[in-house]
């Protein structure tokens, strides 16, 4: 996926905004609304289809103003059963900016309650996929910007009917090409339906190429006619459906209609997944050894909510990225009003070198991120941001803040479909028939079609997780508890470089941490707050010798967690592999690494894993819940497949074939 997206210029001398790119309107001068309810809702025969269906996925070719989009969402609560969902799939080359989409919404008034709920969710220009979700989940938009070919090509998911548009074939011939319809027809199914504007010829001969029924019926208004029709059921043997991925990462599909998942570990990742299911009707069990949810990595008083980001976008980087703004989108649709919970109060990444700082520069003018998203400020203007004296330049990230993690963790449980278990250990899972059941330290059982593990290091104890390599690293973090009148030092926003500090949250100071290998203490250290406090000074002098006063008058407490992580330094997200199948199955890549092996992947049914957060699971938890929800319920993935396939827990297995034979 390419970056950046180049915003749409829009000119709006008549009442239609129209494309200085492309010469084009975006919608009818005549009645846009009507036209995208004939053209696209009528004949999807959308009404019916919303009446009788479970759950319906539609996609589009160009998402412009979102009115397709909109028109759709206000005729599925109409016509759907309440537990129904819609999940709506669009792509943008050229998104336009929020006060063009406002302006341009603000035409259709019937829509406001929609357009209002759109407007605040409309992501920032960051190429990718951006997940957002309306109506307590029942209807979600994926929405990716980028190319059309280059996006769908990334695209897990199964079309029920497919809104054809966009700007004209005569206007933007390269959108209407071959390998988009090739795109189009991998993601249909026999019975998926399209419907188009256009009746032009490239049009229809290249959906029929690739298996569509394509018919002329009436236009709208003053155009003569345009295009509707449904995929082949024999399509499926003329068209290539070529997988996204390897076959050792293919996914598998959804294997039980129950809906009962047993969730072992009760940090952000474990609680995010719980939240997820529940959502969606599922009845979850979530378990944690200890007395209370979030007590191990997901403990501290306060966390930094940002994503740091390399010069070019990388894939490590860019799930990073989806995660922070998924997160951030998250936090402010549910707990705008919760500021015990979390703060967007920005985050300053502050420079540790020359070399950093240099990095920096070209970060901020490589254009590969939008200014809303981050920018490069000098050491006066970081300083007048923070409301205290930093020592350098850096990056300010104005969406990033802080969180604290037992506060959100506990909100994330409190749901009707989530029972909560602590002082409870499983201690062995063994799959009996179609069930799993977790066997805890007295030998209870407790019982369930999926089980998702999500209990960091430890979770290497259960025989089909041993394989995973699991790096356990200590952090001891310091605390101060003064609440006195001269106390604490003013600071507005989070400071990051090679420690971190967030602003006092009721009068307390959290800042740190330690990052220390190969070691399982769980005591706190003096070490550990010097470390802590020089990491302060080096960001912020006055702010550090304030600390240091501290704690030489009253002393620091502190905390020691312990992070979890991979050798790749990304999180593991996905069905559990069998390790001695995928062995014997893809032996071949041990001696050629470009071996083609078509063997289906053997997962365990039911058990997955999410695991090996980090010190990221802020930005990487909440997504983690979503990204394991939509595998078992067989949605679209709310992230390129690209992306999925780096957090599969499979890929180590891989690695180590594919390294043999290098």
């Amino acid at each position: 996926m390419k970056t950046p997206n180049s915003i749409a210029n829009l000119d709006w001398s008549s009442e239609a905004p129209l494309s200085t790119r492309f010469d084009d309107i975006y919608f009818s001068t005549d009645n846009g609304l009507e036209e995208t309810t004939y053209v696209f809702l009528d004949n999807n025969q959308l009404t019916d289809r919303f009446q009788t269906a479970d759950s319906l996925t539609i996609a589009e070719t160009g998402f412009g103003t979102g009115l397709n989009f909109l028109a759709a969402w206000r005729l599925f609560l109409k016509h759907s059963p309440t537990a129904a969902k819609l999940h709506f799939i669009s792509v943008e080359k050229y998104p336009i900016t929020p006060d063009d989409l406002t302006r341009a919404l603000a035409l259709w008034p019937e829509l406001n309650t929609f357009s209002e709920q759109l407007i605040a969710q409309y992501p920032i220009s960051v190429s990718g996929f951006h997940r957002l979700s309306f109506n307590d989940g029942r209807v979600t938009l994926t929405l990716m910007l980028g190319d059309a070919v280059e996006c769908y090509s990334q695209l897990d998911a199964e079309v029920d009917a497919w809104f054809l548009d966009g700007f004209s074939p005569a206007k933007n011939p390269d959108m209407w090409s071959s390998e988009l319809f090739q795109q189009v027809a991998r993601l249909s199914k026999p019975g998926t339906t399209f419907s188009t504007f256009t009746s032009a010829g490239i049009v229809k001969r290249g959906l029929r190429e690739v298996g569509f029924q394509v018919k002329r019926t009436d236009g709208f208004g003053p155009k003569w006619d345009m295009l509707v029709g449904s995929f082949s059921a024999t399509a499926s043997l003329e068209v290539s459906k070529a997988t996204l991925s390897p076959s050792w990462f293919q996914l598998p599909q959804k294997h039980t209609s129950e809906k009962s998942a047993l969730i072992i570990g009760a940090g952000v990742a474990g609680c995010s997944t719980a939240r997820s299911l529940a959502q969606r009707g599922w009845k979850v069990t979530l378990v944690d050894k200890n007395p209370q949810i979030a007590a191990e990595g997901s403990g501290n008083r306060q966390g930094a909510l940002y994503a740091k980001l390399p010069v070019e976008p990388i894939p490590a980087s860019r799930f990073h990225l989806s995660g922070f703004l998924y997160s951030s989108n998250f936090l402010k649709q549910n707990l705008a009003d919760r500021s015990d919970i979390w703060s967007p109060c920005g985050l300053l990444q502050l420079a540790a070198s020359d070399k950093e700082l240099a990095r920096q520069r070209n970060l901020a003018e490589s254009g590969n991120y939008p200014e809303a998203l981050v920018h490069f400020t000098n050491d006066t203007e970081a300083s007048a941001l923070a409301g205290t004296t930093v020592s350098r330049s850096g990056l300010f990230f104005p969406d990033a803040g802080w969180v604290t993690p037992p506060l959100l963790c506990q909100w994330l449980a409190d749901h009707p479909g989530i029972t909560v278990l602590t002082n409870t250990e499983i201690t062995r899972l063994e799959q009996v028939d179609s069930r799993w059941n977790g066997f805890t330290e007295d030998n209870q059982i407790l019982t369930a079609a999926v089980i998702v593990v999500a209990s960091a290091a430890d979770s290497s104890k259960f025989e089909q997780l041993k394989h995973l390599p699991l790096q356990n690293i200590r952090g001891q973090v310091s605390l101060t508890e003064s609440t006195s009148d001269d106390y604490p030092p003013a600071l507005n926003t989070v400071l990051c470089s090679e420690g971190y500090i967030s602003p006092a949250k009721e009068g307390r100071f959290c800042f740190g941490a330690t990052f220390d290998l190969k070691d399982e203490a769980t005591d706190i250290r003096e070490s550990g707050h010097q470390h802590n406090l020089e990491k302060v000074t080096d960001m912020a002098p006055e702010l550090g010798k304030q600390l240091k006063q501290y704690h030489n008058n009253k002393g620091l407490k502190g905390r020691v967690g312990f992070r979890c992580a991979s050798p790749d330094k990304l999180p593991i997200i996905g069905p559990v592999p069998v390790y001695d199948a995928f062995i014997e199955d893809y032996a071949p890549l041990r001696h050629d690494a470009k071996t083609v092996i078509d063997i289906p992947a053997m997962h365990y049914s039911g058990l997955f894993a999410n695991l090996a957060h980090g010190s990221k699971g802020l930005i990487t938890g909440p997504i983690s819940g979503e990204i394991i929800a939509t595998m078992l319920e067989n949605e679209p993935l709310p992230l390129e497949k690209e992306l999925i396939d780096k957090l599969n827990p499979a890929r180590f297995i891989i690695k180590n074939l594919i390294r043999r034979a290098i």
